[in-house]
C-alpha cells in the first residue's frame, strides 16, 4: 500500500466557444462585479447602452477562460449614453451639482505604460468604467448626498482600484486612489502577473499525466516568515504544467510522489516502483529546495526530473491502540527535515501506520486531536527490504500553567483596574514550515477549573516551537516580562518537547508605558493612516505614509496601533520601556521583525527612539521609498 492523495485540481482544457444574449450576459457580469446592479440592468433596459469589451483568452474577472475571442456587452443602467461609467441609483433620478469629474491613468506598474481597457470601479460598487486604449478614464463622483435623508452631508470617501485579466491590484499606495473635493486626477497601477511554469520529465511515459505539482509560497505571519501551501497542479499529457496570477515572493516548487504505471515495468505481485518527491532544482527535500524570487510580472521555468526508485513496504504499530480511536494524523519527515514530500496513512483495523517508501531514514510523527491531545514521534530505516518499525507511542500533550501577576505604579487611580489584572495568553507555531494539516495552529490559555484568579492552563500543547503572545485585560498595561525557566519568551520561542512538562509561563504586568507621537513629513493629519507596531498590515492603505514601529531588539507582543490623528500627530500608546525603530513607508511592507538577520536592512532607515517609564517621546519621520 502506497498513501497518495488526489486533490482533483487538475488544469482545464479551454472551453468550446459559447453564444449567449447580451442582455443575460451583461446581468452576469453586473451581478458578479456589483451585486444588486443586475436587478436594476434588468428593470431599466429601455435606457441602456453598450460598453463592448473584446477579451483575448480570460474573462474579466480573471477567473479562467470564456472564449477564445469572446465580445462581452456590458449594459450599464445610465440616464445617457457616454463614458461616466456607473452612477449610483440617485445619481440617475437627481442631477446634483455637487459632484466632481475624476480623470486619471492605469499604468502598468513595472512597465509604467498605460493599460487599456481595464476596468476602475469604486470598492463601494457604486461607480465603474473602463479605460481606453490609452489608458484613461474619466467618473463623475458625488461628494455631496443628494435630495432625501441626509441630504447636505459629505458622501463616504470613494476609493477606487482598477482590474484586468493578466494584471493583480498593485497593494501599495498607487493601487487604489482616495477620491476627495480636491480631488481631479488620479493615477492607479496594476501589477503583472507572475508566471511559474515548466515540464516534469519521467523516465515513463505512462506517469507523465498522472504528476501532481505543488507551489509553497512564503509568507509573513504575525512578523515570523514560513512558507504556506499555495496551490496545485496536474501536469497535461505533455508533462507540462502552470501557475499563473502570482504576486512578486518566494516560492518552491515540487512534484509529489508518483506511482510508476508503465506495464511494462509493473505487474501484480512484484515489486513496486515510484516517484519520490523532486524539488526544484534536483533537490531531494524541501529545506534544500531552490528558493525562486519572483517578480512582477515575470515567467520562470522550473523544469523537474523525477527518478524512479523501489519501494518497500513500511508497517509502525501505534501504541496504545484504544487511544487511537478518534484517527491519527501522520507526518513523515525525510532525513529529518521538516516540510512536505512523503506520505503515509493510519490503518485503524491493523492498529498501525501503514504505507510505501524508499531507501532512508525517516522520522514518522504522529498525533489524536480528539478529547485528549496525543502525540507520538518514531525513526525508521528502510534499507532494500520491507520494514516493521519501532510502536509510534501516543503521549498526552502538556498542559502549560499559566501565570499572572502585576505591578501597579500608576499615580492616577482612576486607572488601576478594580480587579486582579490578567491577560490573555496565545501560541503560535514557530516553524518556517507551516503543515496544511495542523502545524499552523494556535493556542489559548483558559481559566483553571479551581477559578482561582490569574492562573490559566494552555491545554494539550502539541510538542513543537511557538511565539508567545500576551494581551493584557485592562487597558494601560503591557507584558514587562515573559518567561518559562531560563527562556525570554519575548526574544525566543516556547519549546514543547514530546512526552515532558513545561515550566510555567510567568508573565508580569506593568503599567508605566510610555508614548510615541510621529508627526511626517509633507503628510497632515487628515489623510495620514494610522501606524503599526510590529506586524504588516493588509487590505488598502490611505495616501500619505504607512509608519512601522518594532523593537531594539524585537520584543515580541501583539499588534499595536497608533491612534486617531489630533494636530497630525499620531499616538502610540503602552509602548513598553526600551529602544525602538521608527519608520514611515509609502507603501505597505511585510516586516519580519522577529526576524532579526530580515531587520537589518532597516538599520539606516527611519529612526530610533528611547522610551523610559511614563515618557512621551516626539519623532519626526520622512517617508521612506519601498522601492
Amino acid at each position: 500500500m502506497w498513501a497518495t492523495r488526489d486533490t482533483g485540481n487538475a488544469m482545464v482544457p479551454e472551453p468550446a466557444r459559447r453564444e449567449r444574449q447580451p442582455s443575460h450576459r451583461a446581468r452576469e457580469i453586473a451581478g458578479l462585479y456589483f451585486p444588486g446592479l443586475a436587478t436594476i440592468i434588468g428593470g431599466v433596459f429601455h435606457r441602456m447602452c453598450a460598453l463592448e469589451w473584446c477579451m483575448q483568452d480570460r474573462n474579466v474577472f480573471g477567473q479562467g477562460c470564456i472564449s477564445r475571442r469572446a465580445t462581452i456587452l456590458l449594459l450599464a443602467a445610465l440616464p445617457f449614453c457616454g463614458g461616466g461609467g456607473i452612477l449610483s441609483a440617485q445619481e440617475q433620478t437627481n442631477n446634483n451639482p455637487s459632484s466632481i469629474r475624476v480623470s486619471g491613468t492605469v499604468l502598468n506598474s513595472v512597465t509604467h505604460e498605460p493599460i487599456g481597457r481595464a476596468m476602475v470601479y469604486s470598492t463601494d460598487s457604486r461607480y465603474a468604467t473602463f479605460t481606453d486604449s490609452g489608458g484613461r478614464f474619466e467618473l463623475t463622483i458625488t461628494t455631496v448626498t443628494p435630495a432625501g435623508e441626509g441630504a447636505g452631508q459629505f458622501a463616504p470617501e470613494t476609493v477606487l482600484q482598477a482590474k484586468k485579466p493578466g494584471f493583480l491590484a498593485d497593494r501599495g499606495a498607487t493601487g487604489h486612489a482616495f477620491v476627495r473635493a480636491s480631488a481631479k486626477e488620479v493615477t492607479l497601477t496594476l501589477d503583472p502577473e507572475g508566471l511559474i511554469a515548466g515540464q516534469v520529465k519521467f523516465s515513463s511515459s505512462e506517469t507523465a499525466d498522472q504528476a501532481q505539482v505543488v507551489l509553497y509560497r512564503r509568507e509573513v505571519r504575525d512578523g515570523f516568515g514560513r512558507w504556506e501551501r499555495l496551490s496545485e497542479a496536474r501536469t497535461r499529457s505533455d508533462g507540462e504544467y502552470r501557475f499563473a496570477e502570482l504576486r512578486a515572493g518566494q516560492y518552491k516548487v515540487f512534484t509529489a510522489e508518483a506511482v510508476d504505471r508503465d506495464p511494462l515495468t509493473t505487474g501484480p505481485g512484484g515489486p513496486m516502483y515510484g516517484f519520490p518527491p523532486r524539488f526544484f532544482a534536483a533537490a531531494h527535500d524541501f529545506a534544500s529546495a531552490e528558493v525562486i524570487e519572483l517578480h512582477a510580472g515575470q515567467t520562470f521555468t522550473a523544469n523537474m526530473a523525477p527518478e524512479r526508485q523501489r519501494y518497500y513496504e513500511v508497517r509502525v504499530p501505534v501504541l496504545p491502540a484504544e487511544a487511537a480511536e478518534w484517527g491519527v494524523s501522520v507526518v513523515v519527515r525525510g532525513q529529518g527535515q521538516r516540510g512536505p514530500g512523503f506520505e503515509l496513512g493510519y490503518d485503524p483495523n491493523e492498529h498501525a501506520v501503514r504505507g510505501s517508501l524508499p531507501n532512508g531514514i525517516y522520522s514518522i510523527e504522529g498525533w489524536v486531536a480528539g478529547p485528549t491531545a496525543l502525540t507520538g514521534i518514531t525513526s525508521i530505516t528502510v534499507a532494500n527490504g520491507g520494514v516493521l518499525g519501532p510502536a509510534l507511542t501516543l503521549t498526552e500533550n502538556p498542559s502549560i500553567a499559566v501565570n499572572v501577576r502585576a505591578q501597579l505604579t500608576a499615580a492616577d487611580s482612576s486607572q488601576v483596574p478594580t480587579q486582579t489584572p490578567t491577560a490573555y495568553v496565545t501560541l503560535q507555531a514557530a516553524e518556517e514550515f507551516s503543515d496544511e494539516r495542523g502545524q499552523g495552529m494556535g493556542y489559548g490559555a483558559q481559566t483553571s477549573p479551581e477559578g482561582q484568579s490569574g492562573a490559566m492552563r494552555l491545554q494539550g500543547v502539541k510538542p513543537g516551537r511557538y511565539w508567545v503572545q500576551v494581551q493584557p485585560s485592562a487597558t494601560g498595561l503591557y507584558a514587562a516580562s515573559v518567561t518559562s525557566g531560563m527562556t525570554d519568551l519575548l526574544r525566543a520561542p516556547l519549546v514543547v518537547p514530546v512526552g515532558a512538562s513545561v515550566p510555567p509561563i510567568e508573565v508580569t504586568l506593568r503599567d508605566d508605558a510610555g508614548v510615541i507621537e510621529a508627526t511626517v513629513e509633507g503628510v497632515s493629519g487628515a489623510t495620514a493612516p494610522m501606524a503599526y507596531y510590529g506586524a504588516a498590515r493588509s487590505g488598502p492603505a490611505a495616501p500619505g505614509a504607512e509608519i512601522y514601529v518594532w523593537g531594539i531588539p524585537s520584543n515580541g507582543g501583539a499588534v499595536r496601533w497608533f491612534g486617531e490623528p489630533a494636530n497630525g500627530k499620531y499616538r502610540l500608546r503602552q509602548a513598553p520601556p526600551g529602544d525602538y525603530r521608527v519608520i514611515a513607508f509609502d507603501a505597505p511592507q511585510e516586516i519580519e521583525w522577529r526576524n532579526p538577520a530580515a531587520l537589518r536592512r532597516y538599520e539606516s532607515m527611519g529612526q530610533v527612539v528611547h522610551v523610559s517609564p511614563g515618557e512621551t517621546v516626539q519623532v519626526t519621520l520622512q517617508v521612506t521609498s519601498s522601492e
